[in-house]
């Protein structure tokens, strides 16, 4: 309702100025509102699986937590900031070129291994372990080197021809060894537990391979030379053994020969003994038998049966000197 000019009351009007300040109001609530929703969000924080969180009061220098996820959580005041570190099982791969670990045998030769650990941050002490890495950082800064360091202490020991044969020796031999530093660091003792080391390849250089492959050669061709000189002395050893049997043979049938020569220059003899009624002496028993022996020669060579003529005065007799037809 409204005065006009004449004096008259006009009704049915509502004035611009209320519109306005409804519509003000409404865009002041609305800012109000949404201000304290995005400080409302500002102070929630979450935590995930396998996480806690840290709060860190910047003035104040205070923690508190940790905070184990998974969780949905309310900040006291909203400068505090909250530091998220895993909890779960961390890799360290030190595989490849630039990023293995160069050590030195026993007999100092340059070795590489391929080395993986998996290693798990305490919960109970994430607190203490991030004051003394506030950048996270003790990974790089701490436990990788202390990996290099038993890897080339445990390597030291053996030399490089024995180094696939012991591996398993050799990766028992750096779980132990980092454990132990592990639990003797300052910085990391109590705070990191180590899981699992893999030495998963030893590389050799190159020479050292090529030097082992020239040596197998060297003991292969070795051993094919020892069992060609054994082939050569057991064809010798046949050879002689056949040459003895031979020889053996030989001198048993000329031994049988000349005692079936004796007896027949024995029988013979005897058959003119009794055909002559006489008696040999010594000497003309080794007359006969020198000229019987030569003649028999003679007669084997030329093929010719040749005949001894025996006179005497009760009568002569002619011996044949080939045996035989």
């Amino acid at each position: 309702m409204m005065n006009n000019w004449s004096g008259n009351i006009e009704t049915g009007s509502i004035s611009p100025f209320r519109h306005f300040n409804r519509v003000a109001a409404l865009v002041i609530f609305l800012v109000i509102a949404l201000t304290s929703l995005g400080v409302i969000a500002s102070d929630i924080y979450t935590v995930g699986v396998s996480q806690v969180g840290i709060l860190v009061n910047p003035y104040t220098g205070e923690f508190s937590g940790p905070v184990s996820g998974p969780t949905l959580a309310w900040k006291s005041v909203p400068w505090i900031s909250v530091v998220i570190v895993s909890t779960a099982v961390q890799t360290i791969q030190m595989v490849g070129a630039g990023n293995n670990i160069n050590v030195l045998t026993r007999d100092n030769l340059n070795v590489s291994l391929d080395v993986t650990v998996r290693y798990q941050v305490m919960a109970t002490s994430v607190i203490a372990l991030y004051k003394r890495y506030p950048a996270l950082s003790w990974e790089d800064n701490t436990l990788v080197p202390l990996i290099r360091s038993s890897v080339r202490d445990v390597v030291a020991n053996y030399t490089a021809d024995e180094l696939q044969a012991v591996r398993a020796q050799i990766q028992a031999g750096v779980e132990t060894k980092l454990a132990t530093s592990l639990a003797t660091e300052p910085s990391l003792a109590n705070d990191i537990q180590l899981v699992e080391i893999n030495v998963r390849d030893i590389v050799l250089p190159n020479s050292f391979l090529a030097a082992i492959q020239a040596k197998l050669n060297a003991q292969q061709q070795l051993l094919q030379a020892q069992f060609q000189a054994q082939q050569l002395v057991v064809t010798a050893i046949g050879q002689r053994n056949a040459t003895i049997i031979a020889a053996q043979a030989q001198a048993n049938a000329t031994l049988i020969q000349a005692s079936a020569t004796a007896q027949s220059i024995s029988d013979i003899i005897a058959q003119v003994e009794a055909q002559t009624g006489t008696t040999w002496n010594s000497t003309q028993v080794a007359a006969f038998t020198n000229m019987y022996t030569e003649l028999q020669l003679l007669s084997k060579l030329t093929g010719e049966n040749l005949y001894i003529f025996v006179g005497s005065p009760n009568g002569s007799l002619i011996i044949p000197t080939k045996s035989g037809p």
